[in-house]
């Protein structure tokens, strides 16, 4: 008989579920497994390395060797689907908490935005501060600067 190796509580709950509910005494993965004189946790490691398509072929053979007049090919792929996704790496909410590729390129494209209208918003500035003093000698500009600031009121001044 092959010795089990329990390296890692991250299979249990694939391991430790039932084939099928039909009522009976529910037989889990690892006895299938240990029926057959199959390490439970290196088949577990091994099916969650697999395409999803791959580890439900493997595991419905797996199944269906197991007891073949309980089970047939159909049975035991629709029970091999539903157990598959018990696997870590094939759980619907570990794919979702993975940043993909996809998610990577929706940051660099937020941030290229973010740089673009950074730029246009620093160049808009520029342009709009060369316009206002385009055409004008820097002197003129400053004494009309100056004859504003002198025809304003002085702060706490009377005006009769």
């Amino acid at each position: 008989m092959t010795q089990l190796s329990h390296a890692s509580p991250e299979f249990d709950r694939f391991l430790f579920a039932p084939l099928d509910d039909n009522g009976e005494t529910p037989l889990t993965i690892l006895s299938a497994l240990a029926r057959q004189d199959i390490d439970a946790w290196q088949e577990a490691a091994r099916l969650a390395q697999l395409p999803k398509d791959h580890a439900v072929n493997s595991l419905a053979s797996t199944i269906w060797k197991s007891d073949s007049e309980r089970w047939s090919p159909l049975t035991a792929s629709v029970a091999a689907a539903r157990l598959v996704e018990l696997l870590p790496s094939h759980s619907a909410t570990r794919e979702r908490s993975i940043p993909t590729d996809n998610d990577s390129g929706r940051i660099v494209m937020w941030l290229t935005y973010g740089i673009i209208f950074w730029s246009i918003a620093i160049s808009g500035s520029i342009t709009q501060h060369a316009n206002k003093n385009a055409g004008v000698p820097n002197h003129v500009n400053a004494t009309i600067e100056q004859q504003a600031v002198a025809s304003q009121p002085l702060p706490g001044a009377n005006s009769d």
